[in-house]
């Protein structure tokens, strides 16, 4: 899929650069590059569950629950030891997880490359257009003026000889 998309992408370039003036900028957001697959999508809640400030409280509040209740009640006397073992059991699936996100971020981040890039490639075609039609109607000034200039010397030349 995502390769796909990338060659659309490039197909948007190449008649941003063809047809600047047809060119329509878009927004491309992250939910614009979401993969289509069971995978991707149990990846997206994964990625929202573990990036949450919900998850963090929930987090915190259980190891502060566990360790003054661990002992008030008598349930884990030394809760450091098991506390650390069951905290870290996680950490593999959270930094497998962590890359996930990275990846889906960099792949959003590529597709609004691609579409920034898109844009660019139309503006810069359409100024190189911009500086042609500029220059052209230079020349047309120059021509014009050089013209005003042979008529103002017919002119003159023309009342200096009924002058005499």
């Amino acid at each position: 899929m995502a390769g796909t998309r990338a060659g659309e992408d490039r197909t948007e370039v190449l008649k941003a650069e063809q047809a600047p003036h047809e060119h329509v900028p878009r927004l491309v957001v992250s939910r614009d590059v979401m993969g289509e697959g069971v995978l991707d999508r149990i990846a997206d809640v994964v990625n929202r569950l573990i990036g949450s400030m919900y998850l963090f409280v929930g987090i915190t509040t259980g190891i502060v629950i566990w360790l003054f209740a661990g002992n008030v009640i008598g349930f884990d006397r030394t809760p450091w030891p098991l506390l650390l073992t069951v905290l870290n059991l996680p950490q593999l699936s959270i930094m497998i997880s962590l890359q996930v996100s990275a990846n889906r971020a960099q792949s959003a981040s590529d597709a609004r490359a691609l579409a920034d890039h898109a844009t660019l490639v139309a503006l810069h075609e359409l100024s190189k257009r911009q500086v042609r039609l500029l220059d052209g109607q230079n020349d047309v000034l120059a021509g014009q003026n050089e013209v005003l200039d042979i008529l103002r010397r017919a002119v003159a030349s023309g009342e200096k000889g009924s002058a005499a």
